[in-house]
């Protein structure tokens, strides 16, 4: 039933009474006024139903208000959730439809924890997303409306300081160019305005998800969150494809006017066919669309998953290789790796970075020259970012075309990694510092004068940022700088450099010949790998799925499987 301005009480209406509802019951469907709520409420079959009031249930998106509580072709009530065909079923659809499917949910559980599944904060985040990536196309492309004015203007004066030096006879010429040159901008004008309008509405309709979002999650029934998160999905799983497809929109380039005079003006005597000339100059845009993490499989469980002890972590050994010699001896300090599995490597005393396949066959080399790079991080599968010695800044690099597309002045910065539109790094006697690579804008997350080693090094996970420090230290701080736990314990951990994270929160840390496990609170901690095993001396650990790669600082890369 979806909400109108006055709904009447359901148990009123049915003994022939009109009395205006107070009260909504999603279980019930249908409405109770004051005095039937009470009695509602004591009733055994429904004292538990979760009743909102009437201007809650008014609130709520309209397709929310129509999710029915039966089964509509055997008018059953729903029991089961069936996550393979992402569906509510009855007994008697699970009887002729689903006899095949495993993994299902009674629904009673399942509804249970709609609320506090990672679903709604997946979408809000990815809501959240859309937005920014909006807001930056936006003032990039007015900014280009400017640059483009600017073109305009400077073209303009070019012609008519030309046109004095030359005779009447231009004076048809001179028109001719200023009408291609209107017409030009009129054309680069209508194809930004164009993209902007599309943005301005596809922000109207994130406002409008992100109300019906708040509302199903803050006022709706456990089974209507469940169902409307799950219609919610789709839509944002829309917007999300829009937003990635944006970059192939024509008034996404970077457009710009060029104009050029001929020669020949300056010969009054010659044929001269024309004045010059306008192009458009077309170039790939400065910003980088990011919408924090491609679409996750995710549903609801009625049981949430055992969390992992540093106990239970077992380590096998499936793959070794070197990109070590003549070629990269004693040169390599970073360590990322791509989506697809892809190593790339910094060599700095080669001023390169190369990138190998999983089986350690070259895939491509990046000179980088004067630049030593230091350690790298993947932004995307076509983007990384690099920190560099000797110099006090940090480069993005376009995988494509092997180029610097934007350099940043930092500190003495070191370990490097990418987080949702943002890269951490660690600053000698400084802490830990964040710069939006969309305005290049550095903050002070964390204030760590004692990071006075070069090796130190970072990474993220979840809300987490985990660095290791000068000493025997490893630190977890939040991404807004509170210090969750600092681990230190000299007989385990000497001089650890590379670190990664597991999805349960357990900490991976190379330390001199060792990998040694640190628990997700911080407390407790354990050997997992060491010289016996083959771990050499080493810098570089990265987690992908379940596969630990680690690169010593000669070049030896080490491929475990984390069971």
């Amino acid at each position: 039933m979806a909400a109108s301005n006055v709904i009447l009480c359901g148990i009123c209406d049915a003994q022939h009474t009109s009395n205006v509802a107070d009260y909504w019951c999603p279980e019930c469907d249908e409405g109770l006024c004051s005095t039937c709520k009470n009695h509602h409420g004591v009733s055994k079959a429904s004292r538990q139903h979760g009743i909102i009031s009437i201007d809650d249930y008014k609130k709520l998106p309209d397709e929310i208000c129509k999710v029915e509580q039966n089964c509509r072709e055997h008018d059953r009530k729903f029991q089961m959730f069936c996550p393979r065909h992402d569906q509510l079923c009855c007994l008697i659809c699970i009887s002729e439809n689903h006899k095949e499917c495993t993994g299902m949910y009674p629904i009673d559980e399942v509804i249970k924890s709609s609320r506090t599944s990672t679903l709604f904060d997946s979408l809000e985040k990815s809501l959240q997303d859309i937005e920014e990536n909006i807001e930056r196309v936006v003032k990039d492309r007015e900014a280009n409306l400017v640059e483009i004015k600017q073109h305009h203007l400077k073209s303009m004066n070019n012609i008519k300081d030309s046109r004095q030096k030359i005779n009447s006879r231009l004076d048809e010429l001179e028109k001719h160019m200023i009408d291609n040159l209107n017409s030009t901008e009129t054309q680069l004008k209508l194809k930004i305005d164009t993209l902007l309008n599309k943005l301005s509405e596809k922000k109207n309709e994130i406002e409008i998800l992100k109300t019906n979002l708040v509302s199903v999650k803050q006022h709706g029934s456990d089974l209507q969150a469940f169902i409307g998160s799950k219609m919610l999905e789709k839509d944002v799983a829309e917007e999300l494809k829009y937003v990635k497809n944006i970059s192939k929109d024509d008034g996404f380039s970077q457009l710009g006017l060029k104009c050029q005079i001929d020669d020949k003006i300056i010969d009054i005597l010659s044929n001269i066919t024309g004045f010059g000339s306008i192009k458009i100059e077309k170039s790939k845009s400065s910003i980088v669309i990011g919408v924090g993490h491609e679409k996750q499989a995710q549903f609801f469980t009625a049981v949430p998953p055992r969390s992992k002890s540093i106990d239970d972590i077992t380590a096998s050994l499936i793959g070794e290789f070197s990109v070590r010699g003549k070629k990269y001896s004693s040169c390599i300090a970073g360590l990322s790796v791509f989506p697809d599995g892809r190593m790339i490597i910094a060599v700095y005393n080669k001023k390169r970075l190369v990138v190998v396949h999983s089986d350690g066959t070259l895939d491509c080399e990046i000179p980088l020259s004067p630049l030593q790079p230091f350690d790298v991080t993947c932004i995307d599968d076509k983007t990384v970012a690099v920190t560099t010695l000797q110099i006090d800044k940090l480069v993005i690099v376009d995988m494509n075309n092997k180029q610097v597309t934007n350099t940043i002045k930092t500190g003495t910065c070191r370990g490097l990694t990418y987080r949702h539109g943002q890269l951490f790094y660690c600053e000698k006697r400084k802490g830990i510092q964040a710069i939006n690579i969309s305005n290049n804008k550095v903050i002070t997350i964390v204030e760590d004068d004692t990071i006075k080693t070069d090796w130190s090094y970072i990474t993220t996970s979840g809300e987490n940022i985990y660095y290791t420090g000068s000493g025997s230290t490893v630190k977890c701080y939040s991404i807004r700088g509170e210090k969750r736990w600092e681990y230190k314990d000299e007989s385990i951990l000497s001089n650890p450099t590379g670190i990664s994270v597991d999805q349960q929160g357990i900490v991976y840390v190379i330390s001199n010949k060792s990998v040694v496990l640190i628990s997700a609170d911080g407390k407790n901690s354990r050997t997992l790998l060491t010289a016996k095993d083959g771990i050499p001396v080493s810098l570089g650990i990265r987690l992908h799925t379940n596969k630990l790669n680690i690169v010593s600082f000669t070049g030896q890369v080490l491929q475990f499987n984390i069971a």
